[in-house]
């Protein structure tokens, strides 16, 4: 979920509390790095298709991949033994079916072009400096040397002007608060986690839905077998006219026969006379 406050800017205004994750939001899924700082990330996938995964600013040691239907980095057993002695570097990792990957980069590039110090990351994270944090997003936020960036990133004034025009604020916390940045009152909010099964409201909606269902498939055959009783006495009615048109038909027909061909004479008159025909 986006916060108010772009990243970035948060991060360049928040002064020393910049390196409070809190400052970013409750739904960005934002780490604080240090620049020189070995990260490793365990990338686990409980989906049955593939996904690629990219890594914003930097080219990622991939130094483990699983098979497909390895599951878990937790439940494989891996060690450091199993890690690629030579591990080939990528800013994009392919991750099987429900497998797992271990990725290493080195937080060396806090003034990396646009993103001046904030990495994407597109991922769901498993692990991060060896800790078990899991989260259900499949974006990451990595803060790279925030106190950094203020001594040598300004904001320009047409990105300024940009953000003034659109409304949306450029100083502050996720929630757009300058005065106390841990205060999130305000911030964009995910939508609520789905419940795992039924709950009462959504039990009783589908039995009235079932009920309903079966109620109108009953109405539609008890209508269709019912009989017509007006069918019979459509039937034997005659058609209304169907006499009297026939009658005109036949009186044009004997109109037709017995009148005689009417004789036509013409005249044209020109320079050499006259001729009737």
């Amino acid at each position: 979920m986006s916060p108010k406050v772009p990243t970035l800017y948060s991060a360049l205004s928040a002064g020393e509390m910049a390196t409070n994750p809190t400052v970013y939001g409750s739904f960005t899924n934002t780490f604080i790095l240090e620049k020189g700082e070995i990260v490793q990330i365990i990338v686990n996938n409980l989906d049955t298709g593939r996904h690629p995964f990219h890594l914003h600013g930097h080219h990622f040691q991939a130094i483990y991949r699983s098979e497909e239907d390895a599951g878990t980095f937790e439940d494989s057993n891996v060690t450091e033994a199993d890690y690629q002695i030579t591990p080939m570097r990528r800013d994009t990792l392919v991750l099987y079916p429900t497998g797992n990957i271990v990725l290493r980069f080195r937080a060396d590039n806090p003034e990396w072009h646009v993103a001046s110090g904030l990495r994407i990351f597109q991922v769901t994270i498993g692990s991060y400096r060896r800790q078990k944090l899991t989260s259900n997003a499949i974006v990451a936020t990595f803060v790279e040397a925030p106190l950094d960036l203020q001594k040598t990133l300004t904001i320009p004034r047409d990105h300024l002007d940009a953000c003034a025009a659109k409304g949306v604020p450029t100083a502050g916390n996720a929630a757009g608060n300058t005065a106390n940045l841990l205060d999130l009152t305000g911030e964009p909010r995910s939508p609520d986690r789905l419940p795992d099964g039924f709950t009462m409201r959504g039990k009783v909606a589908l039995a009235f839905s079932c009920l309903c269902g079966i109620l109108g498939v009953m109405t539609v055959a008890w209508y269709g077998l019912a009989p017509d009783a007006t069918a019979a006495s459509w039937g034997e009615q005659p058609v209304a006219g169907a006499q009297s048109v026939d009658s005109g038909v036949r009186s044009l027909e004997t109109t037709a026969n017995s009148a005689e061909p009417e004789l036509i004479e013409v005249t044209a008159t020109s320079v050499g006379g006259s001729k009737k025909a």
